[in-house]
C-alpha cells in the first residue's frame, strides 16, 4: 500500500518531469527560431563582424593639356577609414584616441562617421593622403581603435599648382544634393568635383568603384581576402588649353600689375586666348587664383578654403566666364559693323570730329586740353578711337538694330561652353530691358533716350558682357561672320587609350554681313597698331606680324577704370585672339595691351622661350 510520502514523492517527480520537458522545448524552439526562422538574419550578422567589403575606389582619370602634358594625376596614399558597425557600443574612448592622432576634435570624427549612416559595415574615409607617422600610430594602437582601417587608395595630385585653376576646378566631400543627384554608386564620404573640368566631366573621371571581400578578426585586422572585384580607372580628359601659353599669361598678368602705379599687385582681371576659326581655348586664367592642390590636402583645407570664400577679390570666381564687364572702346568695332551695314557713313566717308558728340560725350583728346581730330574717316575712328564719331553715327543706327547686331553677335547669351560653373549671359539693353529694368521708377527714368544710344555706341552704357563673349565678337570679325562654338575639351580618352570623343569645330552661327564691311573693318582694326596716334602702337606698333585689336577703358563710377585689349594675328588667316581685362587697371592701352603683347610674342615664338605653336 502506497505511503502519503510516496504519494507526494511522486508529485514531486511529475512536477520536475514537466519542467524538464517545458525547459527543454524552450530550448528547442528558441534553437530553431535561431537557427531556422531567423537562420538567414543572424548569419548576415555573424558575416557583418566577421567580414568587410571595401569599396575599392578607381584611379581618376587624368587631365592633360593639348600635348598630352599631364596637369592632373592621381597617385596611391594611405587613408584612414571608419567602419561604424565595428565600433564598441560605447565609442567615445576609441574616438579620443583617433582624434589625437588625427588632430580633429570629437565632432568633427562624429560628423565624418554619421556620414556612412545606412552603410554599417562599409568604411568610411575619415582623413586622406595621411602620412607614414599617422599610419604607424593607428597600427600600434590597433588593439585600441576596433573599426578603424587603414586603406590604400588614389587621391589627387595637381602638378602645376594653381595653374589653370578655373579650367581644372578642384575636388571637396560631396553634398547631400550631390550624393542624391549621382547616385547609389556614391557614399557620403566620397570626393567629387566641385568646379571645372573635375565637375563638369565628374563620371567620367571617376571610373567605376571595385571591391575587395574580406575576413577581419577581433580587432578589424584584414586577416583574409575573400574576393577581389578590380575597380576600372577614369577616362583621361584631354584640353584645348596649352600649358606654356597658359603660364605664360599667368605670370605676364602677374608681373605687369606689379608695375601699375594704383594700389600695384592687388588688380584682378582675366586673360582669354583662343583659336577664333576653330573656337578651341587656348588659355583661360582669372586673377586671382587658387591652388587646388591645397584644397585636397585635407590638413590644410579648411583653412585654406575659408580664407578663398573670405577674401574680397573672389578668388574661387571664374572672371573669364562668370564676371560681366563694360566692353569700353573694344565695343567701337561693334558699333562700326553696324554703321557700314546699315549704310550710315562708308568707311573712308570723312566725319567732322569737333570733340563733343551732339549729347555731349567727348573725345579723350578734349578732357586732356588737346586739340580735335577734326576730319577723320572710319580708320582714323578705331585708331584714335573717336567718341565722338561712334556716339554720332551710332545714335543714326539706332537703338534698336544696335541691339539687333549685339544679339547676332552673340552677347546675352551663352556662348555654349562646357564649364562647371556655367556661364553668365549677360546684358544687350534695348528699349523693352530698359523699362523692365526701371519698372520700379518713374516712367522718364523708363523711357530710352538718344542719349542711351550714345553711350552704349562708345562702351559705356548698360551693356554687361563676359569676357568669352567680347572674344566670340572679335573672333566673328576675324572669320568674316563665322562665329564658332567655343571648346575647352579636345578629346576624351578611355583607360585603355581608345578615343572615344574627339572635338571638331561646331559653327554656332554665321552673320549676313556684306564682303566689303568685312574688308573695311578688318583694315581700320589694323589702325590701332599702326596709326601714328594708335592707342596700340606704343606696344604693338613694332609686332612684326600683322595684328588688328582694340584697346578699351571702361569707367567705372568712383572707382579707377577696367583697362581692356582684345586683338588676333594674323590678320589675313587668324590663329590667334587674345582678350585681356585687367580691373583697377587704368586705361587698357597701358595696362591690358603689354600683357596681350607677351602672349602674342610665346605663341610665335618671339619670346626666345621655346618654338611657336
Amino acid at each position: 500500500m502506497t505511503s502519503v510520502a510516496d504519494k507526494e514523492r511522486e508529485k514531486r517527480l511529475v512536477v520536475l518531469f514537466l519542467i524538464a520537458v517545458v525547459c527543454a522545448l524552450v530550448i528547442v524552439g528558441r534553437l530553431w527560431y535561431l537557427m531556422l526562422a531567423r537562420g538567414e538574419y543572424y548569419a548576415r550578422l555573424a558575416d557583418g563582424n566577421r567580414i568587410r567589403q571595401l569599396r575599392l575606389l578607381p584611379a581618376r582619370g587624368e587631365i592633360r593639356d593639348r600635348h598630352g602634358q599631364v596637369l592632373v594625376r592621381s597617385k596611391s596614399a594611405f587613408t584612414v577609414s571608419v567602419v561604424p558597425g565595428g565600433l564598441p557600443e560605447d565609442g567615445h574612448r576609441v574616438r579620443e584616441l583617433l582624434g589625437s592622432i588625427l588632430g580633429l576634435t570629437d565632432e568633427e570624427l562624429v560628423e565624418a562617421i554619421e556620414k556612412g549612416q545606412g552603410f554599417p559595415y562599409e568604411p568610411v574615409r575619415i582623413q586622406r593622403d595621411v602620412e607614414p607617422e599617422t599610419v604607424i600610430a593607428i597600427e600600434e594602437n590597433r588593439i585600441n581603435l576596433p573599426g578603424i582601417f587603414i586603406e590604400e587608395e588614389p587621391v589627387r595630385e595637381y602638378l602645376h599648382g594653381g595653374l589653370a585653376a578655373h579650367v581644372l576646378g578642384y575636388l571637396g566631400v560631396i553634398s547631400a544634393s550631390e550624393l542624391q543627384a549621382y547616385g547609389p554608386t556614391y557614399r557620403g564620404s566620397d570626393l567629387v568635383g566641385k568646379s571645372g573640368i573635375e565637375r563638369t566631366y565628374e563620371e567620367l573621371l571617376r571610373g567605376e568603384i571595385g571591391a575587395l571581400t574580406v575576413e577581419v578578426n577581433a580587432l578589424s585586422r584584414p586577416i583574409r581576402t575573400v574576393n577581389v572585384l578590380e575597380p576600372v580607372p577614369g577616362h583621361n580628359i584631354i584640353l584645348t588649353l596649352d600649358a606654356r601659353l597658359q603660364k605664360v599669361a599667368e605670370e605676364a598678368f602677374a608681373e605687369h600689375i606689379l608695375t601699375l602705379e594704383d594700389n600695384p599687385g592687388t588688380q584682378t582681371g582675366a586673360v582669354l586666348v583662343m583659336n577664333p576659326k576653330t573656337g578651341e581655348i587656348l588659355v583661360m586664367a582669372s586673377v586671382p587664383g587658387y591652388n587646388p592642390d591645397v584644397l585636397n590636402d585635407q590638413s590644410r583645407r579648411n583653412e585654406y578654403y575659408s580664407a578663398l570664400i573670405s577674401d574680397p577679390r573672389l578668388p574661387l570666381f571664374n572672371r573669364a566666364t562668370q564676371a560681366l564687364y563694360g566692353p569700353g572702346s573694344t565695343f567701337k568695332p561693334i558699333t562700326a559693323l553696324a554703321i557700314l551695314e546699315e549704310g550710315i557713313l562708308g568707311p573712308k566717308a570723312r566725319f567732322n570730329a569737333t570733340g563733343v558728340s551732339q549729347y555731349g560725350v567727348k573725345d579723350w583728346v578734349i578732357n586732356l586740353g588737346l586739340a580735335p581730330f577734326g576730319l577723320i574717316d572710319l580708320n582714323d575712328a578705331l585708331g584714335m578711337s573717336s567718341n565722338h564719331y561712334f556716339a554720332d553715327n551710332g545714335t543714326k543706327v539706332g537703338i534698336d538694330r544696335l541691339s539687333t547686331w549685339m544679339e547676332a553677335l552673340g552677347f546675352g547669351q551663352p556662348t555654349g561652353l562646357k564649364l562647371y560653373p556655367p556661364e553668365a549671359s549677360g546684358i544687350v539693353p534695348s528699349r523693352e530691358w530698359k523699362r523692365n529694368a526701371f519698372r520700379d521708377r518713374p516712367t522718364s527714368e523708363q523711357n530710352w533716350y538718344p542719349t542711351d544710344t550714345e553711350q552704349i555706341s562708345i562702351g559705356q552704357g548698360f551693356h554687361q558682357m563676359t569676357l568669352l563673349q567680347l572674344a566670340q565678337a572679335y573672333a566673328a570679325i576675324a572669320n568674316r561672320g563665322q562665329i564658332y562654338t567655343p571648346q575647352i575639351v579636345k578629346e576624351i580618352e578611355a583607360p585603355d587609350g581608345t578615343v572615344v570623343f574627339r572635338a571638331e569645330p561646331e559653327l554656332a552661327r554665321e552673320i549676313d554681313v556684306k564682303p566689303s564691311t568685312w574688308d573695311a573693318l578688318l583694315e581700320a582694326l589694323r589702325a590701332p597698331i599702326t596709326h601714328p596716334r594708335g592707342t596700340a602702337r606704343g606696344v604693338m606698333g613694332d609686332f612684326p606680324i600683322p595684328i588688328a585689336g582694340k584697346t578699351g577703358t571702361w569707367e567705372v563710377a568712383g572707382s579707377i577704370s577696367n583697362g581692356l585689349f582684345v586683338g588676333f594675328a594674323p590678320v589675313d588667316d587668324p590663329e590667334i585672339l587674345v582678350a585681356v581685362i585687367v580691373e583697377k587697371g587704368g586705361g587698357g592701352s597701358s595696362t591690358a595691351t603689354p600683357i596681350a603683347r607677351k602672349i602674342f610674342d610665346a605663341y610665335f615664338g618671339l619670346d626666345g622661350d621655346g618654338d611657336a605653336e
